[in-house]
């Protein structure tokens, strides 16, 4: 966990002096609100205040939408009963919204994403026993290792000094540079400095399929900062299954005691499948009051579930969401441990540690060794109950009709390190085993996708060849040729060791999935836009006056069409003021002239009739009449 040094959030100038107003569009860059929300005993969930004031007004439900986002379903039942105790806690929400501004990087259309500082303070002094009240950051972007580290500075400052904490927070945040997705950043806040690196864009398609990228600790997808380990270590053993459950896009039931359980299980599934593109919709922590939950309480029974993954506290759901195949149950009742046991039931002071000193996670206590009748027993029942037993009392365990392809890898299991029983240790272990869970599915996931990488292979021009020919068109791509390829070559080393007899159905799953088409239309754009820009440096570096001395009459003929029809369409983008096509146009103007030289004299004069050519051969720089008429004839 990132540690917050103090800060302080003083502005310099002349004391009594008014302090500007944060700049709405730099502000708007990195949030659209800062709001304290309110626990009212006679009202209900109340934004206190806002700033920028009205930013939540300017929806239609919005404000209700982020209130009742903002809290725990209930007042929390496990915390220390003193005569008085605060509890804090730090958890997030993705609610449907306004479509986000385009200039805004790393959003995704139409959501919200919401980090959430809640304090909830127990005191018999008070009316029902205890109040509360939480601080919110909202933002069309996902940057959640960035709001969680402003979250703590933020919240307690609010508790301190009041709603004012809000516009001078803001400020600080106004005056930040611009996001850059994908790349480390230190962002001033008073007299400290946030260091995180932001994830990639929405519309970032990440590493090449075939490379696995080079280090693990660059987020290559959302909420890499997710603690993996600390989510799901009483689930290690089906972590496999998860990750095949979120590549395939099936909807999945989160269920957990508290929202920071619940919105951390989620975005640690999200963050699961990197660098893969998910493209299904999910909630971190999804209460009654989204407008989404009539849509989803209204399905018919045998009806399809749509592709979704909902966390959720509120037990409510597994009755009226009782149609959704996939069922998770993570975390503890207890809020003051983070230490989930295995399945199975290992005592507290069972951990490998001695004297809580860390050793290895055993994989007996995963049971994945050992042969338990009492085990075989609890798993029976367990799947008999189903997932209604959490109604009684809560156990860690998942709940699926899916057939898994992926076996669970013991090599990675038997790296993990347990801390023992002590909680300072288990912290910075939890960092090791997070890293080393993240690596490895970022490698499962990199060599699953290896073999769509033939369909988006980039080409370059063969030495001696011509560069300003037409680049040949990507592989088309058919779904079942590539199954039939796939089925013929193999799985390949790394994936047939960890996978089923049956693992060609994850790739038609996959393939039928709600994931698949946006990632590879994505990765086959960012492709074609890699060759063409390829294609466009070797037209940079050619030698033109070697290239056509080795060239026939006529197929001068045509590079010089093909490179007055390259010109053309640099001199178009230069006009929006693209620095880089200035220095392109200069090049190939040259190579124009350089191929009108060699053709040719009755060529050369048929050529010159045309005055807009003449005028590009003389290497003018006036604006052509009508060049749009002539872009519009001879581009590709």
């Amino acid at each position: 966990m990132n540690r917050i040094p103090s800060v302080s959030l003083r502005r310099d100038g002349a004391a009594g002096e008014e302090e500007a107003a944060p700049d709405p569009a730099a502000l708007a860059r990195w949030a659209r609100a800062f709001c304290v929300i309110r626990f009212d005993l006679e009202r209900g969930q109340l934004v206190e205040a806002c700033y920028p004031p009205g930013a939540l007004a300017s929806a239609t439900g919005l404000d209700r939408l982020v209130a009742f986002s903002s809290f725990p379903d209930s007042m929390s039942h496990h915390l220390p009963r003193h005569r008085s105790s605060v509890h804090d806690s730090l958890f997030s929400f993705r609610v449907p919204g306004p479509s986000p501004s385009a200039s805004v990087p790393g959003s995704r259309r139409g959501f919200l994403y919401g980090f959430v500082f809640n304090r909830q303070r127990q005191d018999e002094r008070l009316p029902r026993g205890g109040e509360q009240k939480s601080v919110v950051i909202l933002s069309h972007a996902p940057y959640s290792s960035l709001f969680r580290l402003l979250l703590q500075i933020l919240g307690p400052l609010c508790f301190d000094v009041g709603p004012s904490a809000l516009s001078m927070v803001a400020s600080h945040v106004a005056a930040w540079p611009a996001p850059v997705p994908g790349r480390p950043m230190e962002l001033p806040i008073g007299s400290a400095a946030l260091r995180v690196h932001l994830p990639p864009a929405a519309d970032d398609p990440g590493p090449p399929p075939a490379l696995l990228p080079a280090n693990p600790s660059v987020p290559y997808g959302l909420f890499h900062d997710a603690d993996l380990f600390a989510a799901f270590r009483g689930l290690l053993l089906h972590l496999w299954t998860l990750w095949e459950l979120m590549v395939v896009g099936e909807p999945v039931l989160v269920v957990a005691p508290s929202p920071p359980q619940c919105s951390e299980a989620v975005a640690g599934l999200v963050s699961l499948v990197a660098p893969l593109l998910y493209s299904v919709d999910f909630r971190p922590y999804f209460t009654i009051h989204d407008p989404d939950f009539a849509r989803l309480n209204a399905l018919a029974e045998g009806e399809v579930f749509p592709p979704m993954v909902l966390g959720v506290t509120n037990l409510f759901f597994l009755k009226s969401l009782k149609s959704i195949p996939n069922v998770v149950s993570v975390g503890s009742p207890n809020p003051n441990s983070t230490r989930v046991l295995p399945v199975g039931g290992q005592s507290h002071g069972s951990g490998n540690g001695i004297n809580g000193t860390p050793g290895k996670l055993k994989l007996d206590k995963l049971a994945i060794n050992k042969f338990s009748p009492t085990g075989l027993l609890n798993s029976i029942k367990l799947r008999r109950e189903g997932p209604l037993c959490l109604m009684t009392e809560h156990k860690e365990a998942l709940w699926s009709t899916y057939v898994s392809t992926t076996k669970p890898d013991t090599s990675v299991l038997n790296r993990l390190i347990d801390a023992g029983v002590s909680p300072r240790i288990e912290e910075s272990m939890s960092v090791v085993n997070n890293e080393i869970l993240r690596r490895h599915f970022l490698e499962l996931t990199t060599n699953f996708l290896a073999p769509f990488g033939p369909y988006l292979r980039t080409t370059t021009p063969s030495e001696g060849s011509s560069p300003f020919v037409d680049p040949p068109l990507l592989p088309p791509f058919h779904a079942d040729e590539f199954v039939n390829g796939l089925a013929a070559r193999g799985a390949g080393k790394f994936l047939s060791k960890r996978m089923k007899s049956n693992w060609l159905d994850l790739y038609r799953r996959f393939l039928e999935g709600p994931n698949f088409m946006p990632w590879f239309r994505q990765r086959r754009a960012a492709a074609e836009q890699e060759q063409q820009r390829l294609w466009r440096q070797a037209r940079m570096n050619v030698d033109i006056e070697k290239l056509m001395s080795k060239l026939s009459e006529l197929e001068r003929i045509d590079s010089f069409n093909a490179i007055e029809r390259y010109l053309l369409r640099e001199m178009e983008n230069s006009r929006t003021g693209a620095t880089e096509s200035v220095t392109v146009c200069e090049k190939l103007k040259g190579d124009l002239r350089a191929a009108f030289s060699v053709l040719p004299k009755d060529m050369q004069q048929l050529l010159l009739s045309n005055p807009k050519r003449a005028l590009l051969l003389q290497g003018s720089n006036e604006k052509i009449p009508g060049l749009d008429g002539i872009v519009s004839q001879t581009s590709l």
